[in-house]
């Protein structure tokens, strides 16, 4: 099959590529990335059909722009990963790649025409910008899951090494070959692995879409939507996978169950907005407050809780006084007012392998009670 019947069937996989990336960008409206595949697909295509009209339209268009449009969709395409990886491609290595473009191809077509030295530049620009997506897709890969990374990983890595190959095969055993749509057994496998990266890389887009929608789900599911902080759901997960297991046997931990003073006096006060900012403000006193090595996350109401790893009980009531401290220390500004705020808790030692949560919410939240029967803003740590 020659090589222009070859990219004429490619255009079916490009239109189908289209058309899924514009209803994928239409769904994920928040994301960047679809919308520049969408461009990226249909820059490319359009560069293949120019080629596939070469003869019929003028070189200008037929090779040059065809060229530039075909092998620059790849550019487009690698600044859509990495924007959707929530980075940016340096604008250095876009310059340089559309440096490679817009000079090589109308250098070797009307400065010195030869087809072999355009494809070996479509070569450099196509391969390049696969190679650079690697990084992103890694960063997307850690955020979102693998789901679809792989796939698009293992498409690069066969794009880039069949292109390869067979650009240096052009240029060591056919250089003055007259066009690329001139019978070439080695072209016309590079169009082939094209048509199986095209369709590759349309998939592999879509499972990157449906992997982070499917990231978003899972983090808000475990997050309080008010406070930024971890749930209860996903805190106590976390206890499992920080004290589970043998070799956690005799790590030292603490549960400390934080309450905001008088809630209910500042939502009658000023209002339930005002209230929500509140629990916002002891949310970010609070992480700011606990250590990195310790855990915090919202239980409910006006409830936080908070796992403290410390030698001691007496360590950990430490923490969680400076906890309260700082809550006490920076008080809620509303119109350049200061509102007082404070917080009790209780606190109780973690004990064993897998630990009973609901054994020690009940301990820590008799000292929590404990702590507001004796006069509030203090810490009690529950009997041993």
């Amino acid at each position: 099959m020659d090589s222009k019947t070859l990219i004429l069937a490619i255009v079916p996989v490009i239109l189908a590529g289209v058309f899924i990336h514009a209803v994928n960008a239409a769904i994920q409206q928040n994301k960047d990335g679809p919308r520049w595949w969408l461009a990226a697909t249909a820059t490319h295509g359009i560069g293949l059909g120019l080629i596939s009209l070469r003869g019929v339209v003028p070189d200008v268009l037929g090779i040059v722009l065809g060229d530039m449009m075909a092998a620059g969709g790849f550019i487009i395409m690698l600044e859509g990963v990495a924007r959707f990886a929530g980075r940016r491609v340096p604008r250095w290595q876009l310059g340089a790649l559309a440096a490679v473009v817009v000079l090589g191809f109308p250098a070797f077509t009307w400065g010195v025409d030869s087809a072999a030295l355009r494809f070996a530049v479509f070569g450099v620009a196509v391969i390049v910008p696969n190679l650079l997506m690697l990084s992103y897709l890694s960063v997307i890969g850690r955020r979102d899951g693998n789901l679809g990374v792989r796939l698009l990983r293992y498409t690069i890595y066969y794009f880039v090494g069949s292109l390869a190959v067979i650009s240096v095969g052009v240029l060591l055993f056919d250089p003055d070959m007259p066009s690329v749509l001139a019978p070439n057994q080695m072209v016309a496998l590079g169009i082939l692995s094209l048509m199986v990266v095209e369709t590759n890389l349309v998939f592999g887009f879509v499972l990157l879409s449906a992997g982070h929608s499917a990231s978003v789900l899972r983090k808000a599911a475990l997050t309080d939507h008010l406070t930024g902080l971890p749930n209860r759901r996903a805190f106590e997960a976390l206890v499992h996978r920080a004290l589970g297991g043998e070799a956690e046997a005799d790590r030292k931990s603490a549960l400390a169950v934080f309450d905001v003073d008088h809630f209910k006096h500042v939502n009658d006060t000023h209002g339930h907005d005002v209230g929500d900012a509140v629990l916002q403000h002891v949310a970010q006193v609070l992480s700011r407050a606990i250590r990195d090595t310790d855990h915090v996350a919202r239980l409910g109401g006006e409830e936080f809780v908070a796992l403290i790893h410390a030698s001691s009980p007496a360590s950990a009531s430490d923490i969680a006084e400076r906890a309260r401290q700082a809550v006490e220390d920076t008080p809620y500004v509303l119109n350049g007012k200061p509102i007082p705020v404070t917080i009790s808790a209780g606190l109780v030692e973690v004990k064993g392998v897998e630990p009973s949560l609901t054994r020690l919410f009940k301990q820590a939240d008799t000292a929590l009670y404990e702590a507001k029967d004796a006069g509030r803003n203090r810490v009690i740590l529950a009997a041993a």
